[in-house]
């Protein structure tokens, strides 16, 4: 099974954990500490789900949360993050997914 496939799940629930955090699009970026926080949490849980993964963490973060600003705005993305924890609606955990596959695929290339 390719890393890609392997790691899919896990990456998304490692965002999900890490915009439970709570952190726009890219024209009117999140601010400072939402995206350090972010990053730094995502890392984290990145090392200690899929530690296979270890290696790209800073750079799969960042890139997911590139994504994540280009298409949600701040209170979207505070939204999941007060979401995630009870329902988070399906094409929300689909655009999680696809962004997790992204950003996995442009870091493990």
């Amino acid at each position: 099974m390719s890393l890609l496939k392997k790691s899919s799940i896990p990456l998304t629930m490692t965002i999900l954990g890490a915009v439970s955090l709570g952190g726009g699009a890219i024209a009117t970026p999140y601010p400072p500490e939402v995206v350090s926080r972010f990053t730094s949490e995502c890392t984290t849980a990145l090392e200690q789900q899929v530690p296979e993964m270890a290696q790209y963490g800073n750079a799969y973060c960042t890139c997911v949360i590139n994504e994540l600003q280009s298409s949600l705005t701040l209170a979207e993305f505070q939204a999941i993050g007060e979401s995630v924890q009870t329902n988070i609606k399906p094409e929300v955990r689909q655009m999680l997914t696809s962004t997790a596959q992204t950003c996995l695929q442009r870091v493990s290339q």
